[in-house]
């Protein structure tokens, strides 16, 4: 029997219902006098006003908890967003034209490969030291560091500066002989293959102008002109005295045993006459010419 058949009962007058049986200590209560106590104590907790504690507790209805939870605001996580300075945002040097003929097709082959040389080209040499300087900044180190693209602008600094190469920073980029180019980008195709990255092209216009200024730190000594990535092993590195590795570039300073550096201008032997003092062929000479009192 549940409860609200009990509570019908109690509504319809059926208080007729036998006391509570007296039980000694030897015998058992039984099934039919366990549930006449149990309807004696809930007539009397009806009766004493206490028949709410006896009903069911009513669920929220579906719409209840849609309202609730249309309701309770959300918060939501910012996602990760990427800070550009306004430096950045902002290039003022124009990067190469991009020539989609120059695309260079998809490839399945993985590893290195050595990349061809247009060397019989003419090359396009821009006149502006900083436009030449983020060039070799973007197309040489765009994917390192703010240090490693430093160190980059370093070595074209002291190649200027060292008078084993040219003088003109876009010279000492755009440098190249009959067998090689100095800086690869400048005679492998890779000015104009591909739109240029303006994020990256400002980062490097920036640190450009700042190694170029002297605002940025020193990270080489002045004898660093030479570097190459760590995924090459060319010759001339055995010969060179290894200074630091950057990232992916190691950087080299003076050549080991008095050798010249790669693309280095080699010193001029001097041509023609060559005029020494000499103070005793002169003393001889003064004697032989001096006047003497003999008649």
């Amino acid at each position: 029997m549940t409860s609200l058949d009990l509570f019908a009962q109690a509504e319809a007058g059926a208080q007729a219902i036998a006391p509570r049986p007296v039980t000694t200590a030897t015998q058992a209560p039984t099934d039919i006098q366990r549930r006449a106590d149990l309807n004696a104590r809930l007539r009397g907790m009806i009766a004493e006003g206490k028949g709410g504690r006896l009903a069911d507790a009513t669920p929220p209805s579906r719409s209840v908890r849609a309202r609730d939870v249309r309701a309770t605001p959300v918060v939501r996580r910012p996602q990760n967003t990427v800070r550009t300075s306004t430096v950045e945002s902002a290039a003022t040097i124009a990067p190469p034209a991009y020539n989609p003929s120059k695309a260079r097709p998809l490839s399945a082959a993985r590893g290195y490969r050595a990349p061809r040389l247009d060397l019989s080209t003419p090359a396009n040499v821009p006149g502006d030291p900083l436009a030449c300087l983020t060039q070799a900044i973007y197309y040489e180190a765009r994917n390192e560091s703010e240090e490693g693209q430093a160190a980059v602008a370093e070595v074209v600094l002291n190649r200027a500066g060292s008078g084993r190469y040219p003088r003109d920073i876009c010279q000492v980029v755009y440098q190249r002989n009959s067998r090689t180019c100095q800086f690869t980008f400048t005679c492998d195709g890779s000015i104009g293959r591909s739109p240029i990255n303006m994020t990256a092209w400002a980062r490097a216009e920036r640190i450009a102008r700042s190694v170029y200024a002297g605002e940025a730190k020193a990270l080489l000594p002045r004898s660093s002109v030479n570097y190459h990535a760590n995924y090459v092993r060319p010759t001339w590195s055995r010969r060179m005295e290894r200074v630091r590795r950057i990232g992916a570039h190691i950087f080299y300073g003076s050549p080991l045993n008095g050798g010249v550096e790669p693309g280095a201008e080699a010193p001029r032997a001097p041509q023609g006459l060559t005029f020494v003092k000499n103070d005793a062929i002169e003393r001889a000479y003064a004697m032989l010419t001096a006047p003497t009192d003999k008649p």
